[in-house]
């Protein structure tokens, strides 16, 4: 079993908090993943959090039996103008220490480039670049701790956490009950490798299984030697595998669908029910 949970700016055309949260619970769906600065950027800004804020939206949201299952807080926590970089982790940390209010388990991120537009680049697989990666999560796992909430963080092939080696060596490095990982079996393949997913998933469940704190749902094709994001039953992905081995190692682990827009959700949500039932 899992919990399954959708990206609030995955559903469209509402016009306030109640109606996002009716939209979610009409798909028989009870948790959300919650970007303020995309679902509701007016309201999105470190100064303008509060614990009324935060106590607002989760009982607007309970109403419809929905829950904040994490808040995201997407951002280049290696920002190369330190100034710049210096600003986004105090708006981090401001969320860290808000997310109780919205009863939410964990803030996510991943763990961005050293380029300023988040851009690929070589650079970032140097041990150089990790080891400014280790001491950026080091700082935001001590704010975690003091608030009693998690770091989620996800990997990604352009990102310095790129592989299950660097986030095992992450976890080695930062050894936390505080930092967990969101774990997107999409981000680590290319379309030399998409075949062993499934293996890799595997993998990394039996090494840092106690670490993973979320799962991340994305269908993909392979088209023109690329892996292009679809939504979740118009792609490859070995939806059952994954989600089998999910509930193996981590029952009612939240399991976020993502690249699944609103008008393709009640197909993909059937075909996971489906699996449930």
């Amino acid at each position: 079993m899992f919990q399954l949970t959708v990206r609030g700016h995955d559903v469209k055309n509402y016009g306030s908090p109640e109606e996002l949260a009716q939209k979610i619970a009409a798909q028989n769906i009870h948790n959300i993943q919650f970007a303020l600065n995309k679902s509701f950027p007016q309201w999105a800004e470190p100064e303008q959090l509060s614990p009324g804020l935060g106590r607002f939206f989760k009982r607007v949201f309970g109403q419809s039996h929905v829950q904040v299952a994490l808040l995201s807080c997407y951002c280049n926590l290696i920002h190369p103008d330190l100034e710049k970089r210096e600003a986004i982790l105090s708006r981090f940390e401001t969320y860290l220490s808000h997310a109780k209010y919205f009863d939410a388990a964990m803030v996510a991120s991943e763990t961005g480039s050293v380029l300023p537009n988040m851009g690929y680049t070589e650079e970032n697989f140097s041990d150089v670049v990790f080891d400014d990666l280790v001491q950026v999560i080091k700082r935001l796992v001590q704010v975690a701790k003091r608030h009693q909430v998690m770091l989620g963080i996800e990997a990604g092939l352009n990102h310095p956490l790129s592989s299950i080696d660097r986030i095992e060596e992450l976890l080695e490095r930062v050894p936390s009950d505080y930092l967990g990982i969101i774990f997107d079996p999409t981000n680590l393949i290319t379309a030399k490798n998409y075949q062993e997913q499934v293996a890799l998933t595997r993998e990394a469940f039996s090494r840092f299984g106690d670490a993973i704190v979320c799962m991340h749902l994305k269908d993909y094709q392979v088209i023109d030697g690329k892996i292009k994001v679809v939504p979740l039953g118009e792609g490859m992905i070995d939806y059952q595998q994954l989600l089998a081995i999910t509930a193996e190692y981590k029952p009612y682990c939240y399991v976020v669908l993502e690249g699944t827009t609103e008008e393709a959700m009640q197909p993909a949500i059937s075909l996971i029910e489906a699996i449930q039932n």
